[in-house]
């Protein structure tokens, strides 16, 4: 063999080296100079030389001592460029929107996503997203949170007490009475609703599952006290009962009409899992529904007036002529 030879064979065998590196560097692999140079049946001088050459062509590779392996010095880096369709690109834009809505945790997490899109995936990708980005194609509404640094100790500490499974030592102050409570409470999920946070999980002063504004806990702090979420707990199964997210007391049956004006905007959508609708000849409607507890549900049909009728029961039909009679006091002077 040829001096000329001998050396392109020895570039080549570096250049298939170094990329085997990279790879093993790409796929987290724990590697050593020792396993290296026994890898490749070289010296470990020969390994330093390389990993300094990577580093110089702008691979930025450090020695981990803790892990005793190398890795690259930014975590999230990869060679492994991956392209995202349309679709994907715009679930994300939009995922970023309405994170927008829910406090700077979730605004700060989706700026992340987004550059890391920008940074890791190919040119393709990264100007699709930037043409998505300066040009709005969706928009999904829904109501934002306000002053999340306001309640940002509350909504942590909940998340650490369930990290930890232990309970949380709340003082509570009831919007209704403005009552203050000292109780202790097993979180088992945060909920986003109305453009609040809250808390729902089993309080030991009620001995049930409640539910906590978070803006409404006024003092806190985390106990030793270990607890366990129930097997088949859910938070959509939970919700489900209630109208949107209210529960108390025994399932009520609710039976409205709807007339034939307004029907086709109550058929459109579902509005509640257990909703049956019958429609009759003169394009009405009667829309039954069970709900534990009928005060959201109220709240809703104060939208449809007059277009809608309650049948059943007539203790709602009561109270919302009850509540529309005291309107008529504070309004319907001089009509």
């Amino acid at each position: 063999m040829t001096g000329k030879s001998k050396r392109f064979q020895d570039k080549t065998k570096k250049l298939h080296r170094l990329l085997s590196i990279l790879r093993k560097l790409d796929n987290r692999e724990r590697l050593t100079p020792q396993a290296l140079a026994g890898k490749f049946d070289i010296d470990e001088r020969t390994i330093y030389r390389d990993i300094n050459d990577l580093n110089s062509a702008g691979f930025s590779i450090t020695f981990d001592k803790e892990a005793n392996t190398y890795r690259f010095a930014d975590p999230d880096f990869t060679l492994r460029d991956f392209d995202l369709n349309d679709n994907e690109l715009k679930a994300l834009l939009v995922g970023r929107q309405m994170a927008q809505g829910l406090g700077k945790p979730f605004e700060n997490a989706f700026k992340s996503i987004l550059m890391k899109v920008r940074k890791d995936t190919g040119l393709k990708t990264r100007e699709k997203a930037k043409r998505l980005e300066e040009k709005q194609w969706l928009w999904v509404d829904i109501d934002p949170t306000e002053g999340f640094e306001q309640i940002e100790r509350q909504y942590n500490a909940v998340n650490e007490a369930m990290d930890k499974k232990v309970e949380l030592e709340i003082v509570y102050k009831a919007m209704k009475d403005e009552k203050e409570t000292k109780r202790a409470v097993a979180p088992y999920g945060l909920v986003f609703q109305y453009g609040l946070w809250y808390a729902i999980g089993y309080c030991n002063l009620r001995k049930d599952i409640r539910v906590f504004a978070l803006d409404c806990i006024k003092d806190f702090s985390l106990t030793d006290r270990h607890y366990s979420i129930p097997a088949d707990f859910r938070l959509d199964e939970y919700f489900k009962p209630g109208w949107q997210m209210l529960r108390y007391g025994e399932p009520v049956k609710v039976v409205l009409e709807f007339t034939k004006e307004y029907a086709r905007w109550i058929t459109r959508r579902k509005w509640h899992p257990t909703q049956k609708i019958e429609e009759r000849p003169d394009g009405s409607i009667i829309f039954k529904v069970t709900v534990e507890g009928t005060r959201e549900l109220k709240w809703w049909l104060y939208h449809w007036i007059p277009h809608c009728k309650i049948l059943s029961p007539p203790e709602l039909r009561d109270e919302m002529i009850g509540e529309m009679r005291e309107t008529l006091k504070v309004y319907g002077k001089g009509l």
